[in-house]
Order: C-alpha cells, then structure tokens, then sequence
C-alpha cells in the first residue's frame, strides 16, 4: 500500500513537473561521475533476482528541501526499476554548515546511507567536518552541489568555485558544478535571476525544475570508472572466502559496519551468538545512536517543536526513552531550567540554557547557550524567526538506540546488519552456531577516513 501511494504521489509530481521549460543544453557532464559510481554500479547491476538495496540521502538546508529532489527519485526509480531504492531527505531549512554540523551524526551517520547529496552555506571550515563526519562515520558516497547563481557573490562563488572543488579533490566526492549550469541556462534563454526565484534565493517552480535537470545528469553509470576504488565495501563468499567450522565461523575484517546475506535455504531453528574481538557489538558506544527530538507527535522539529539539536555524552547510551522537561522560561528563552530523566537512567539532573550542562550519568551533555550562539538550544531561534512557543512544563523527548545484534535469528535470502559504528579499523567477527550453510555472504564497510 505504502509503494502504491508513493508512486501516486511521484506520478503526479512528475505530471506537475513536466512543464514547458526550456531544457537546459551545454553542460557537459561526460568526464564526470568518477566518485559516485560504487552506488551507481548498484543501481545498474540490480535485477529481478538481486534487487539491489540502495540508499541516498538528501541533506542540506532550505534549498535541498525544496521540492527537485522527488524528480530526480522518480527519474532513478524509473531507469533503475530493478533496484530497491530507499531515498529520503532529511535537510533542515535555515541551517547552515555551523548547525548542520552539530546534525549530522543523528542524520547522517545513523542512516549509513551509499550517496549523499549535498549542499548547504554557510563556513568553509564546519562544511569541512560535516563532510570529514559523513566520510569517517560511513561509506557513503557524496556528491557536492555547488551554489545556485541568484547573484554575483563573492562568497558564493568563492565556495563553488575554490574550496568546494579543493574537498571534492580532498575526500574523493563528486562535484556537481549547479552555479555553472545555472548560468548557462540563464545566458542561453536571455534569463534574469529572479526569472528563476520566488524570493531572491529559494527556487521557484521553474527554478525546482532546472535544479532536477542539472542533478540528473551526473546520476550516470559509467562503466570506464572502477566502482569500488577505494574498497569501501568487501563481499566475503562463504564457503569460498571464508568457512564455517565445527558451527562457528570466523572473519578477520577491516572497517566498522558488517552486514549478513542469509542463503535462500536458510532454515535456522536457533539463534546464532555474535562477537567482535570477543565483545557483544552492543557493548561498544559508537553503534548507539540518538532520534530527533520529538513532542505529542514526530513532526515539527526544530523549528515548530524547539529543543536541542544536539547531545553529547561521556558514558556509553543505553537503549531508552529521554525526556527534557521546561521550566521558567519566558520569551524569547533567552534561558530557562530544565530537567532530564531517562526511562532506565532515570532522574538525571536538572540545568539552565546559559549554562553547559553534564547530567549526573553523563549520558546528556549540553552546551550552553543558543544556536545562534554556537550553544546546542534553538529554542530563541525559534521563537525569533517562528515565534514558536514554548510553555511550562513542556516536554520534548528523543530516544538513543543501537544498531548492533548480539544475536540473530536467520531468514532464507534476507540481509541483516550485525553493527554499524564501531571504531573504524582492524577486527575480528566470530560468529557462533551457524547452521550448515546458513549464511551466503558476508559484507564488509570501511569508511573512507579512518579515525
């Protein structure tokens, strides 16, 4: 029911979108594509009997909310019909590079995504570590869209022109030159800017339209390009590359994520016990991860719900339920108290904004101050762009969870991921009570920075 509505919904956007604009001509992309083709080489080798799990995330900020990116789904889902693409978007509008970064580990990260595009303004050097983050964290792919052209910037032109391709050299991503592209159009169909904007910045219809036609373009396989370059993934064919003995089968691996492919005659009746380097995977911090914080329902964040957009830790999460409750707090929430408490953690201290604040478990800890500030809050943010409202004994939850299994139950053909987010480097999988040829494949996921 769920793909029904989905293909609804990207049928009659596509109808919506096709308008009569002119489609924009002399940008060439021919020598482009070389670091992104680990998922294209996915999406192109999928069929009937492999259907290919491919997922990419688009993240940034107002821009990449903007409507574009449904047309270049549709235009994947449609030239690769054999692949099963997950594609969402989680971009904030109105954050830049300093807010996105304090985000990307709850967005990013946790979603392990194979492409990411990407784009955002904002300060060279916070760009830098969302993109160090992103490339250190997973094996996602990442390809950079440089700046629309809504006017001469010398900012803007500075970021596309010499610092956005310097990290696209530096951490192998893929450049998608939109400021060039858009320029073109412009001069090819004697254009003004504003013919292209709804408000001197953000796209209008026409504008969504040519973003999708300049993105589409580079979301070629091209087979001339190695697809798996820097080895970010390894396949290990069981009883081929690696052996199951006497009910145990053992891997030494490089990296921080594993996943299992289970055979097609899979009849498991018992679970089978997981170790890395003779520990649970639960037992390691980096497979813990925290949600978006959320009220009565899930939507709203950050900016009709405010909260924190960020929490640090000292100790290990647990898998749990956190709750932040507000006290004496007036607008614009220039500070006011707090209380957090976790459903296994408990009572766990109570703070005010202006203050950094360590809870006593030292499970949440949150920089003073606003995001405007650099703090972690965007509470004043809010309410100074939204006037959104926060009242007296307001709650705001989120919930820290793993991706990680200690033990697992076997299904014939489906793939199962052990962990995710442990230190990215050399290890050993063990992998207890294993069923005859139970397991098919084995994949391996090595970011490209090792940190």
């Amino acid at each position: 029911m769920k793909k029904l509505v989905l293909l609804l919904l990207l049928t009659t956007f596509s109808k919506a979108f096709c308008q009569n604009y002119p489609i924009p001509t002399g940008h060439d992309t021919t020598n482009t594509g070389r670091y992104i083709q680990r998922t294209m080489h996915l999406l192109a080798s999928a069929t009937p009997e492999k259907r290919n799990t491919v997922k990419i995330l688009v993240y940034g900020q107002s821009i990449s909310e903007q409507k574009w990116w449904l047309e270049v789904k549709r235009d994947l889902i449609e030239r690769f019909p054999n692949a099963n693409i997950i594609m969402e978007n989680r971009s904030i509008g109105g954050f830049a590079s300093s807010l996105l970064a304090k985000t990307v580990e709850m967005d990013v990260s946790s979603f392990y995504p194979d492409l990411v595009l990407f784009h955002v303004y904002g300060d060279n050097k916070n760009y830098e570590l969302i993109l160090r983050t992103i490339r250190s964290r997973t094996v996602a792919e990442v390809a950079i869209q440089t700046d629309h052209y809504n006017k001469d910037d010398k900012w803007s032109n500075t970021m596309s022109y010499e610092l956005l391709p310097a990290f696209a050299d530096k951490y192998k991503c893929e450049l998608i030159k939109i400021r060039d592209g858009w320029k073109n159009y412009l001069a090819e169909n004697k254009y003004e800017p504003s013919k292209l904007l709804s408000d001197g910045v953000h796209l209008n219809a026409h504008g969504v339209f040519l973003m999708a036609e300049l993105i589409k373009p580079y979301l070629h396989y091209k087979p001339q390009y190695n697809p798996n370059e820097f080895k970010l993934v390894s396949t290990y064919v069981v009883g081929k590359d690696v052996f199951v003995k006497g009910g145990k089968l053992i891997l030494p691996f490089d990296g921080n994520k594993v996943d299992i492919i289970a055979s097609e005659t899979a009849k498991s009746t018992k679970s089978s016990y997981v170790l890395v380097d003779k520990k649970k995977p639960s037992s390691y911090a980096g497979t813990y991860f925290m949600t978006r914080p959320y009220g009565k329902n899930s939507y709203g964040w950050p900016w009709q719900l405010p909260a924190m957009i960020h929490i640090e830790h000292e100790v290990p999460w647990l898998v749990e339920e956190w709750t932040c409750r507000f006290s004496n707090l007036t607008a614009p929430y220039n500070d006011f108290s707090f209380t957090i408490s976790g459903s296994k953690t408990g009572n766990d201290g109570t703070g005010i904004a202006s203050q950094d604040f360590i809870s006593n478990s030292k499970r949440v800890i949150i920089k003073k101050g606003d995001a405007n500030q650099g703090g972690d809050w965007h509470l004043k943010r809010s309410y100074e762009v939204l006037k959104s409202k926060v009242n007296e004994s307001d709650e705001i939850k989120w919930k820290t969870y793993t991706i990680s299994a200690d033990k697992i139950l076997l299904n014939p053909g489906k793939e199962v991921t052990l962990f995710q987010g442990i230190p990215n480097g050399k290890h050993l999988l063990q992998i207890s009570g294993v069923e005859g040829k139970s397991i098919q494949e084995i994949k391996v996921f090595k970011p490209f920075i090792q940190e």
